[in-house]
């Protein structure tokens, strides 16, 4: 008799030789036992795990004479014709060379016929393998076959059966055997065959196995064949050495061992994944079960030297260049470029990434344990220092001034009031002509503008200002400084603002009015000075006292003449609003640094008003030097202004007053009395119209 493999000659031909599917034996064997074996049965799983002989031997146990506790007794006509593959009451099909609709016809039409045994049992190898004809074909019998008859399908995608044809059968699904049950087979296959083999031969065969009885059986035949194991491949413990020390050349030199010997590429890369993936469960504490004493030495070995992010990425770089395989010219080149992109950082993009920040993060905590990492020294900006106790303390009331303030060559700015409408680009708004022109006149018409008030004059200079020096109860007293800004109001009534405001200072700038020097003022922090009287009946409480320090001499190089004639040009650097009030003025004298434009009206004075710090400003970059603006009416010179703020404007008397309009009144031009024709004809004198018909 010719050899016969040993996966043949050791197929298991009852439920309890089968090994690692404990699960698929118990349920066939109740079923058997109980009498309530089903009509089809679809058995799935990976290669080599016991699918067509369990299909057998269910066909021996249901057509055995002798039947014991759901086994077959082995020795019956019917078990000994179906070991020899002879019997009529077992039909197996090779579904994936039989799978059109006429070979389904062909055996559907044989279903119904009797045999020698009680049932008959077809096998359906690699169901998935049908086209879709033929599955349709089937379902129906497949759903309601004779009772003598019982399908069983076996495949080993089950996903890609379709569900019509799952839902009609009871579904048992095999696993791969673990190692210590197929370490047990093929020591005791060897003891029984009476083969010599030693552990590396067993570890080595069951590894090749992979959990595939007949996968390892035959490993097992080719090792016995060589006499041993000859030819025991390095190669993917090479690679996951070099992987842990960083050595490409390493990795190289591997790779090109094992092509050498005739392995695919795409078949080293499959290896190494293999072997790293059991090294990465190892590491995460969640080892594989079918995992063989080999590969177990392996991970041991390479446990401590990766880590988790270092495996990962190896793992995604090389599945990445096996799908990039499928399209290279020379499948070794991507393999190598991946291996050298995992051992050398410098060159591996992301993965050079991570290893740096480890390699950093492990510097970090080596020096975190010694105490030598220290924060990074927050700076902050120099604070003035206090003044000593004893200094603070021992300074006289009398001898103590005011702090100087600072100046600046800038006008002092407006009260911050609405922000003002914007346009798409984010600049201001420009009002049309009606709009605007409404808008000036809605004061006088009743609108929602504010209702314009008369100034109230100012008193003379004469009363202002005094000859006689303070007297010493006096000089304690702090004055107002002197840079304080004057609110501007937006509609150009300051006056107004100066009714509401509190009484100014008796002493501004040291020297005291007429009527300040004959009442002495309430004297502060000291009670020993007699206190202010009451002002005199014809100088009001609340009325506040305008501040008129002494006038300096004009800044120089400006002359009222200079200032006239780049008055335009400075203009132009201003916003549009800003430069079509001030056009209308005329520069009309200079006192000090303020320069005294005239306008043509009230009215047209208070619109100036709003822009007065804008044109301040560019009149000062323009001389480079700080000036002020004082708007007056007329050609009457106004008062020079008070230090670092604006100046108060002229009290010129108030126009007459002007006729009330109705806003309702107004109404736009007619733009349609006159052609383009005629308005052309209108600018060129003398000129001919001709019409289009004209020669």
């Amino acid at each position: 008799m010719a050899y016969q493999s040993l996966y043949r000659r050791y197929r298991p031909g009852t439920f309890s030789e089968m090994r690692g599917q404990e699960h698929v034996v118990m349920a066939l064997r109740n079923a058997v036992r109980e009498d309530r074996v089903g009509h089809a049965y679809l058995l799935s799983g990976p290669r080599g795990t016991g699918k067509t002989t369990a299909a057998r031997v269910l066909a021996k146990v249901l057509n055995c004479e002798n039947p014991v506790d759901g086994e077959p007794c082995g020795t019956c006509d019917s078990c000994m014709a179906i070991d020899a593959g002879t019997s009529f009451d077992l039909h197996e099909l090779d579904a994936a060379s039989n799978n059109k609709v006429d070979d389904i016809r062909d055996l559907l039409s044989k279903v119904a016929l009797g045999t020698p045994g009680r049932t008959k049992v077809y096998l359906l190898d690699e169901v998935h393998m049908l086209t879709s004809g033929a599955e349709n074909a089937l379902l129906k019998t497949l759903e309601e076959p004779p009772d003598h008859v019982v399908f069983v399908l076996a495949t080993t995608e089950p996903h890609k059966v379709v569900p019509t044809i799952r839902s009609r059968t009871q579904h048992l699904q095999l696993n791969l055997i673990p190692a210590e049950q197929m370490t047990a087979l093929v020591r005791e296959i060897a003891a029984d065959a009476g083969l010599e083999v030693d552990d590396e031969a067993v570890g080595h065969v069951v590894k090749v196995g992979g959990g595939s009885a007949r996968d390892t059986l035959s490993a097992l035949d080719q090792v016995v064949a060589a006499g041993g194991v000859t030819d025991i491949d390095t190669s993917t413990g090479d690679l996951i050495e070099a992987v842990a020390s960083n050595d490409a050349a390493t990795a190289l030199a591997a790779i090109e061992a094992a092509t050498t010997r005739g392995v695919d590429p795409r078949r080293i890369g499959e290896r190494f994944i293999d072997a790293l993936r059991i090294v990465f469960l190892v590491k995460m504490g969640a080892p594989p079960a079918r995992m063989a004493e080999p590969d177990a030495e392996m991970a041991a070995r390479f446990v401590e030297r990766l880590s988790p992010a270092r495996i990962t990425k190896s793992l995604e770089m090389i599945g990445t260049s096996l799908v990039e395989m499928r399209q290279a010219p020379d499948p070794r080149i991507d393999l190598e470029v991946a291996f050298v992109k995992i051992c050398e950082p410098a060159t591996g993009g992301d993965a050079a990434l991570a290893a740096r920040v480890d390699a950093l993060e492990a510097q970090l905590a080596q020096l975190a344990s010694g105490g030598t990492v220290s924060a990074p020294a927050v700076t902050s900006a120099p604070t003035a220092a206090p003044a000593p106790a004893s200094a603070q303390t021992q300074a006289p009331v009398e001898e103590s001034a005011p702090a100087p303030t600072e100046t600046t060559n800038r006008a002092p700015a407006p009260i911050p009031t609405a922000t003002p409408p914007t346009d798409d680009d984010g600049g201001p708004k420009r009002s049309k002509p009606a709009d605007m022109a409404r808008a000036a006149l809605r004061p006088r018409s009743g609108g929602d503008g504010a209702p314009s008030r008369p100034s109230r004059p100012s008193r003379p200079a004469s009363e202002r200002r005094g000859s006689a020096p303070p007297p010493p109860s006096m000089r304690n007293h702090e004055p107002e400084p002197a840079d304080a800004p004057e609110p501007f109001d937006t509609n150009g009534a300051a006056e107004t603002q100066a009714e509401q405001a509190p009484a100014a200072n008796p002493i501004v700038g040291g020297e005291p009015t007429s009527a300040e020097v004959s009442e002495p003022a309430e004297p502060i922090g000291r009670d020993e000075e007699p206190p202010l009287e009451e002002p005199p009946p014809d100088v009001p409480a609340d009325d506040p006292v305008d501040e008129e320090p002494a006038s300096t001499a004009p800044p120089s190089g400006v002359t009222a003449d200079g200032v006239q004639a780049k008055w335009a040009g400075m203009l132009d650097g201003c916003s549009t609003p800003a430069r079509a009030r001030f056009l209308a003025g005329s520069v009309v004298g200079l006192d000090g640094p303020t320069v005294q434009v005239a306008l043509p009206s009230e009215a047209q004075r208070r619109r100036c008003e709003k822009y007065v710090a804008e044109v301040q400003q560019a009149l000062s970059d323009t001389f480079s030097q700080p000036l002020t603006l004082a708007l007056i009416v007329g050609d009457a010179p106004a008062p020079a202004p008070s230090a670092g703020g604006p100046a108060p404007t002229a009290t010129a008397p108030e126009p007459a007053a002007e006729e009330d309009v109705d806003l309702n009144d107004l109404t736009d031009a007619d733009v349609g009395s006159s052609t383009v024709v005629d308005r052309i004809t209108e600018a060129f004198p003398g000129a001919e119209v001709l019409d289009q018909g004209d020669p």
